[in-house]
């Protein structure tokens, strides 16, 4: 190992820890948005070296974290930072440079493929969640009173909340909440994921081809588990229900993401497309029913390939 490398390590060891340990100082404010971005540099390291340099770096910032706090959480925060963080960005960064020669008569390299990879994201936050509700719950009546108990611990640093969450309220947030889980983990691993992927390209230590994210599919069989997902959400009830719905909602957005892809390739040669991508994701953001028929056109690719049969009829 290199002396630069022993530096990188340290600078990404310290912003990890500033980044998860930040919002416990309670003053965070809109830079709590800072801990969501906890794994970026597990991810550049990474991306640039291997996964191995990734996992030294995720264990010194784990022995760092409980050195910070446990004596408040004992062991809780490094648990929680290697479940949600450490593990999935090590995982990710052993795919992505994941590679094998085509031949040995040439030097082509085929890299392991991008849409592979946004399944296993899926996945991993599709597991992410399960362990999430069953560490709640194991049936419906537990799950339901750790989240009360969870909000009257709220209540009593926001006493104005208790009026504005009621009973009813607190029956929607239990049902929901993985599904919510899932998405935004879905989000913050990509986004964190292409982050350290331009990062890597700009300052030139990127090993691997740019990967085509205009080209990203999934597996069919995906449509195969969806349908039966959504038949297991109906005829079951309680914590099954539950986490068939996240289930569901994970592989929807996995055909959004597949439909964004679409929208982004056939785009491509349009004069216009800086602005049509950025009405397109703005009208998303204000109008979040609009992602639908996005999601729609991503399931309906999963037989033919839209990309040439839209581009031939344009």
């Amino acid at each position: 190992m290199i002396k630069s490398q022993y530096s990188q390590i340290l600078i990404a060891v310290l912003l990890q820890c500033l980044f998860f340990l930040y919002p416990l100082s309670g003053n965070a404010g809109i830079l709590f948005i800072l801990f969501y971005a906890s794994p970026l540099p597990l991810y550049l390291i990474g991306i640039i070296y291997s996964w191995k340099i990734s996992a030294l770096t995720a264990v010194l910032s784990s022995l760092l974290i409980y050195y910070q706090t446990f004596k408040l959480f004992g062991l809780t925060q490094v648990v929680l930072y290697s479940t949600i963080f450490a593990i999935p960005a090590i995982y990710f960064t052993y795919l992505i440079n994941l590679n094998r020669k085509l031949s040995d008569e040439t030097e082509d390299i085929a890299w392991y493929p991008l849409s592979y990879l946004i399944s296993k994201i899926l996945i991993t936050s599709m597991v992410l969640a399960i362990i999430g509700v069953l560490f709640l719950g194991t049936n419906f009546s537990d799950y339901q009173a750790a989240i009360t108990s969870i909000y009257s611990n709220v209540y009593q640093i926001r006493p104005d909340l208790e009026q504005a969450i009621q009973l009813n309220t607190i029956e929607l947030i239990s049902a929901s909440l993985p599904v919510l889980f899932v998405i935004f983990w879905i989000f913050i691993f990509i986004c964190n994921l292409w982050i350290s992927l331009k990062l890597a390209s700009l300052w030139g230590y990127l090993n691997r081809p740019w990967p085509n994210f205009d080209q990203i599919n999934l597996p069919t069989t995906y449509i195969y588990a969806l349908l039966l997902i959504m038949v297991l959400s109906y005829l079951t009830s309680g914590i099954f229900q539950i986490i068939s719905i996240s289930i569901t909602f994970s592989i929807l957005v996995g055909y959004s993401i597949c439909g964004l892809s679409i929208l982004h390739n056939v785009t491509k040669d349009i004069r216009l497309r800086p602005v049509i991508l950025t009405a397109l994701y703005t009208i998303v953001l204000i109008f979040i029913p609009f992602i639908i028929p996005i999601t729609i056109l991503g399931i309906l690719n999963y037989k033919k390939n839209l990309r040439d049969i839209i581009k031939k009829r344009r």
